[in-house]
């Protein structure tokens, strides 16, 4: 008998209030017809949102709350989401704060076409190799339980790296290019402190070798 998915959406919050409103209310208003729970880690924001989310929680927006009193950054504030989930979620998706969901049906799709592994909106097409984008970005429990994200690296480095690691034992690594119809992702809300973050310079060459010269699939419209 097949499990029914129930999806962990982990969400990292770092100020930039008006696009952590917008992302909760309309992932909110437009998710239908999936089983899922919101968990929000918040990175040590200013005082408004560190304000507004337990106002959120009460409101039934998010079910898990976490208010750090530091800055984690992505990989180690993602980890942490990630084991806030609850023990019967099948699946985890790790969504932006600075996205807008515009299609009830958006998280329905995205299930309906995954394969083990992980499944995408939003795909880089060579920087510098392929690789699916992080900003929505669908992974089997199991799997991200297994490996996580490697907290020596930092945003884009760390989610690359955990593709590889699933893409190299074998399981399905693909990404929508185009997905407007579904979601929006605003980009850079948060601002850019995380340049200097460790892990952020590393050599292109070492990236492309994670990959083992195996390739993720691009597809080019959500259906």
């Amino acid at each position: 008998m097949t499990t029914k998915p129930k999806v962990s959406i982990l969400v990292l919050t770092f100020n930039a209030i008006r696009y952590v409103y917008k992302t909760l209310n309309s992932l909110q208003q437009l998710t239908l017809d999936v089983d899922y729970e919101v968990i929000v880690v918040d990175n040590n924001s200013r005082l408004g949102l560190k304000l507004c989310l337990p106002l959120l929680l009460k409101r039934g927006w998010i079910d898990k709350l976490c208010l750090l009193n530091y800055n984690s950054l992505f990989a180690e504030g993602n980890n942490i989401a990630a084991r806030l989930a609850s023990p019967d979620a099948t699946h985890f998706l790790l969504l932006n704060s600075d996205v807008e969901i515009r299609d009830p049906n958006w998280l329905k799709v995205l299930l309906a076409s995954h394969e083990e592994g992980i499944t995408t909106y939003g795909v880089v097409p060579n920087n510098p190799i392929a690789r699916v984008d992080g900003y929505c970005f669908l992974i089997d429990k199991s799997l991200y339980q297994k490996h996580q994200l490697d907290e020596s690296h930092q945003w884009w480095w760390a989610i690359t790296k955990l593709q590889a690691k699933v893409l190299t034992e074998g399981y399905s690594v693909k990404g929508y290019a185009e997905h407007e119809q579904y979601l929006h992702h605003f980009g850079g809300k948060s601002g850019k402190g995380f340049k200097k973050a460790r892990g952020m310079d590393i050599n292109p060459d070492e990236v492309i070798g994670w990959f083992q010269n195996k390739s993720i699939q691009i597809l080019d419209t959500a259906p």
